[in-house]
C-alpha cells in the first residue's frame, strides 16, 4: 500500500500543472485577392514601335538620340522607385506634384555624368496606391535640347485605363 502511495504521489509531482496549448491552421484554399495593375496608355514616338527590351516590371524603347523606359513597380516608397529610375533620392530631385487620371502624379529631371558622357532625365510616376506606374525618357546631354518637344508630347499622353 505504501508502495502504491508513493506511485500515486510521483505520478501527481510529475504530472504538474499541465498548459492547454491550442494550434491555428489557416485554410490554403484561402488565397488573397492580388491587385491588378492598371493598363499605362503611352503615346510612343514613330520610331520606338518595337520593344528593345522587355522584362516583368518594364519595357526599353531606343527613340534615335534618347531612350524611353517604361515600368510598373510596386506602390509604397516612392523615394526606392525614385532611386530605381534615376538613380537619386527623392530629397535630391526636385519634383512637381499633381494630379492625373485621378491619381497623384510626380514628374522631375536629372541630370548625371556617365562613362559615355553627360546625360539628362525626366521621369513620371504615377501613384494609385497600389502601383507606381513609371515613365522615364534619357539621353545625352548634347542631344537632349533637341528632344524636348518629343519628350513633353510623351510625358503628356501617360494615361491610365482600368485593366
Amino acid at each position: 500500500m505504501k508502495k502504491l502511495l508513493v506511485i500515486f504521489v510521483c505520478v501527481l509531482l510529475l504530472s504538474g500543472c499541465a498548459v492547454q496549448t491550442f494550434e491555428t491552421v489557416d485554410d490554403p484554399n484561402d488565397v488573397v485577392a492580388m491587385a491588378q495593375p492598371a493598363t499605362l496608355l503611352i503615346d510612343l514616338p514613330e520610331d520606338a514601335a518595337a520593344p528593345a527590351m522587355q522584362g516583368n516590371s518594364g519595357t526599353l524603347y531606343f527613340c534615335g538620340d534618347y531612350d524611353i523606359m517604361v515600368e510598373v513597380l510596386p506602390s509604397g516608397n516612392l523615394s526606392s522607385t525614385l532611386q530605381t529610375l534615376t538613380g537619386f533620392e527623392r530629397e535630391d530631385l526636385q519634383l512637381i506634384a499633381t494630379q492625373r487620371c485621378g491619381v497623384d502624379c510626380y514628374e522631375g529631371a536629372w541630370s548625371a555624368a556617365g562613362e559615355a558622357g553627360d546625360h539628362v532625365g525626366r521621369v513620371l510616376v504615377l501613384d494609385d496606391g497600389k502601383f507606381h506606374y513609371c515613365v522615364s525618357i534619357m539621353a545625352m546631354a548634347a542631344d537632349a535640347g533637341d528632344c524636348m518637344e518629343d519628350w513633353n508630347e510623351v510625358l503628356q499622353s501617360v494615361a491610365l485605363a482600368e485593366g
